[in-house]
């Protein structure tokens, strides 16, 4: 029997948190990137809105006064971690963090993809639809629970 999934060397983590604050989901968010950051790594950090990228960028700078987490707005600078809004322009191929809703085919050109999760029904039920596809795609995504 021959089967239609393609198998893939991408590497696909879910972080599903106890909290369904969503200050709670944006801080381990930032310490996410900062540990991305100490293993010389880059990512793309992928938001449903322009709107939620922005957010984001101005809890990026509160998060450690005493130091900068070296990030931009769609590849505005040259730095290791880019936030987009809805779309992704220009990928670094290293670490997709998927903080929209939706299901992004590109995670393909990633060698890490990151789904990042906390108990609020809307993200819980597109979450699970997420990890289907993945499914589908021959992947078996890596499921860490975080608080529990």
């Amino acid at each position: 029997m021959t089967s239609n999934v393609t198998s893939t060397n991408q590497d696909v983590i879910f972080y599903v948190l106890n909290s369904s604050d969503p200050k709670n989901r944006d801080k381990f968010t930032a310490k996410l990137i900062q540990k991305i950051l100490s293993e010389q790594r880059q990512a793309d950090v992928l938001f449903a809105s322009q709107q939620d990228a922005q957010r984001f960028d101005l809890t990026l700078w509160g998060v450690q006064p005493h130091s900068f987490i070296a990030h931009a707005m769609a590849n505005e600078v040259d730095t290791p971690i880019q936030l987009f809004g809805e779309q992704i322009t220009k990928s670094c191929q290293d670490i997709l963090l998927n903080l929209h809703t939706n299901f992004q085919k590109q995670f393909l050109n990633y060698q890490r993809t990151i789904e990042i999760l906390d108990q609020t029904e809307h993200l819980i039920q597109k979450g699970r639809e997420r990890f289907k596809q993945y499914r589908l795609q021959g992947i078996v995504p890596v499921v860490h629970k975080i608080g529990y």
